[in-house]
């Protein structure tokens, strides 16, 4: 019964999916894909551009002695980025892969990082959305389309305020640990490490304080640049591709994240809110649902990127790299090598080998 339940999101979006295709129609969708080029493949730039930003801020975010090299801070964020597409559980199951990149004895620190990384990211999309809302104005979209957007960008910069002020303060380390217990299995059932994990989010509002802003513009900053996944698509479909139409198509997934973050990689509910948007943009929804389409090749596309990273943490681990800098701190390096979760389950176990 709990498997079931456990599947039940990603079966109502696999029912939604043929829903929302055939209420679009297949010869619509054939037409705009029959548009594309080769030139369609540069989506893959913006992507990639952009994942590699949002790897920075969790490393900032790290005491300097535990923070990993830039090979293993992009290593940790494409793996995770692959798996969070894959994975159920409000698109953080992938997350915790990160810490393959990291000692052991720096978990805490990482799975602290990783919370507060997550907010800062949520936090980014609603400013996305609420930037989208500005140039939508000049659009064909109705007042309360609009209306809808800001409200929902105010919810996900306001829970995301709230929730980043409630960790620094209130014990949720316990509740951290039960949580990874469900996706790591035996690699989360150290006794302390929800204590550890408070202890770290504590010391990361006092003594890293200084990384939260420069974190977050940097998290800003990834987020306008996949907005060029969108822009280019729209050119190679030949349609309207203004500041107003690249906005509000890019900040249709963080608006529908607000109801359908469980459901993996929000299959069935972006197709038909991309559908829907784009016939409210006056474009035929057709080119929404195709939008969407080649977003999750491009998924596919970096699908062995992650299973060859996650293969290679498991068979050794990354030789440390010159760390990231931090902000307001000199960079630094870890000369020791990052261990993986000691989980049975996903993600696989690294073995550790001497030197």
């Amino acid at each position: 019964m709990r498997a079931m339940l456990r599947l039940l999101p990603l079966l109502i979006g696999l029912l939604l999916l043929p829903l929302f295709v055939a209420r679009v129609g297949l010869r619509p969708i054939a037409q705009e894909l029959q548009q594309l080029g080769p030139g369609v493949l540069w989506i893959l730039v913006p992507y990639a551009a952009g994942t590699a930003l949002s790897a920075v801020p969790w490393a900032w975010l790290l005491p300097a002695q535990h923070r990993p090299g830039w090979a293993q801070t992009l290593a940790g964020r494409f793996a995770a980025s692959g798996a969070n597409a894959l994975l159920p559980f409000f698109g953080l199951a992938g997350e915790p892969c990160r810490l393959l990149w990291l000692e052991r004895s720096a978990r805490a620190e990482g799975l602290a990082g990783i919370v507060i990384d997550r907010l800062l990211y949520n936090a980014a999309g609603g400013v996305l959305l609420l930037l989208a809302a500005l140039p939508a104005w000049r659009t064909p979209l109705t007042p309360q389309l609009i209306a809808a957007g800001v409200g929902a960008a105010a919810l996900i910069i306001g829970l995301s305020a709230v929730t980043l002020y409630a960790i620094t303060r209130w014990r949720i380390g316990r509740g951290v640990q039960r949580v990874l217990r469900r996706i790591l299995g035996s690699a989360a059932r150290e006794s302390a490490l929800g204590e550890r994990v408070d202890e770290a989010l504590r010391s990361m509002a006092q003594q890293r304080s200084g990384a939260l802003l420069p974190a977050q513009l940097v998290h800003c900053v990834a987020r306008a640049v996949m907005c060029l996944e969108v822009y280019l698509v729209l050119r190679s479909l030949h349609a309207p591709a203004t500041l107003g139409h690249v906005l509000v198509l890019s900040s249709v997934p963080v608006a529908t994240s607000v109801f359908a973050s469980a459901i993996p990689s929000q299959i069935g509910v972006q197709e038909g809110a991309q559908a829907f948007v784009c016939g409210a943009l006056g474009l035929d929804p057709a080119l929404g649902l195709v939008l969407v389409l080649l977003q999750r090749a491009r998924q596919l596309a970096f699908a062995p990127l992650t299973l060859i990273l996650l293969a290679a943490a498991r068979s050794s681990g990354a030789p440390s790299a010159a760390a990231p800098p931090s902000a307001g701190t000199a960079p630094s390096a870890m000369g020791e090598r990052a261990v993986s979760c000691e989980s049975q389950a996903w993600p696989p176990r690294a073995e550790q080998k001497p030197h």
